[in-house]
C-alpha cells in the first residue's frame, strides 16, 4: 500500500525484503506505484547578519574627458517691433544769452563815455583858447597861463596849487620861449619854479628832483644875499634872486 507523500527508494526497500528469500523467474514483481508529491517544507530561519567589512582604499581620480567642440548657433528669433518715434516739436524763439546783454551793456556805456570825452574836450579846448586869448602860450603837452598878479615866490607858488597846476618851470628851450612870451607881453620878470631853499648852491625842481635845463644869465648865479629863488627876464635868461620881490605870476599845467 502506498501512502501518499511516501519516498520512493522507502517502497522499493519494502519489496525487496519481501521477495528476497526466493528470487525466480517466476518470482512476483513488486510493482511501485509513484504517489503524489508531498507538501513543501516550511522555509528556514534567517542566519545570523554577518560582520560590516573594512572600508577599501579610494580609487584613484580619473582622466578629464576632452572638451566636446562648441556646437551650431541657435536659431535666431524673431525680430522686435519697431518703437513710436514722436512728432517733431517746434523750433522755440532764440533767447538773448547773458555774454550777449553784457556786451551791450558795455557797449551802450562805452558809446555813453565817448560822447561825455567829446564833451569834455570840446570844453578844454574853448577853456584853452580863452587863456590864450588872455595872454597864455603853449608848448608840448604844458600850457602857461598867467593871473597878471605880481606876488612873491611863496604866494605865487599856493596860487598855482590851488588852480590845480605849479610855477611856472621850463624843462627845455620850447617851454623855457613860451614862458618867455607871456614875460615880454607884460613885461615883467616872472619867478620859475626852481630854488636853492633846501640845499644852499643846489637848485632843484618843486618836486626835489634835480634840474635837467638851465638858462643862467652870464655869471649867474652868484648866490648872492639871500638869493634862493630863480626870475626870468626879459630876455629870457634866468637869474637868482630874492624870493620876498614880487614877480609875475606864471603857472603851468
Amino acid at each position: 500500500m502506498v501512502f501518499p507523500g511516501q519516498n520512493i527508494s522507502f517502497i522499493a526497500a519494502i519489496c525487496i525484503m519481501l521477495f528476497s528469500g526466493s528470487l525466480s523467474d517466476t518470482s512476483p514483481t513488486c510493482s511501485v506505484i509513484q504517489g503524489l508529491p508531498g507538501l513543501n517544507g516550511r522555509d528556514g530561519r534567517d542566519g545570523v547578519q554577518g560582520l560590516k567589512g573594512d572600508q577599501g582604499p579610494a580609487g584613484e581620480p580619473g582622466t578629464p574627458g576632452i572638451r566636446g567642440s562648441a556646437g551650431p548657433p541657435g536659431k535666431e528669433g524673431p525680430r522686435g517691433n519697431t518703437g513710436f518715434t514722436g512728432l517733431p516739436g517746434q523750433k522755440g524763439e532764440k533767447g538773448n544769452t547773458g555774454a550777449q546783454e553784457l556786451v551791450t551793456n558795455i557797449q551802450s556805456k562805452l558809446a555813453s563815455l565817448e560822447a561825455q570825452l567829446n564833451q569834455l574836450q570840446l570844453s578844454i579846448s574853448k577853456r584853452t583858447k580863452a587863456l590864450l586869448f588872455a595872454r597864455g602860450a603853449i608848448a608840448g603837452e604844458k600850457t602857461f597861463v598867467t593871473s597878471r598878479k605880481e606876488l612873491p615866490y611863496e604866494e605865487s607858488e599856493a596860487l598855482c596849487l590851488k588852480a590845480g597846476g605849479q610855477v611856472a618851470t621850463p624843462r627845455n628851450a620850447e617851454e623855457n620861449k613860451a614862458v618867455l612870451e607871456i614875460v615880454q607881453y607884460y613885461d615883467l620878470s616872472a619867478f620859475l619854479g626852481i630854488t636853492d631853499i633846501e640845499t644852499e648852491g643846489t637848485f632843484r625842481y618843486s618836486d626835489g628832483k634835480s634840474v635837467t635845463y638851465t638858462n643862467w644869465k652870464a655869471g649867474e648865479p652868484n648866490q648872492s644875499g639871500d638869493e634862493d629863488c630863480v626870475e626870468m627876464w626879459l630876455n629870457g635868461e634866468w637869474n637868482d634872486g630874492e624870493c620876498e620881490e614880487e614877480t609875475l605870476n606864471i603857472c603851468e599845467f
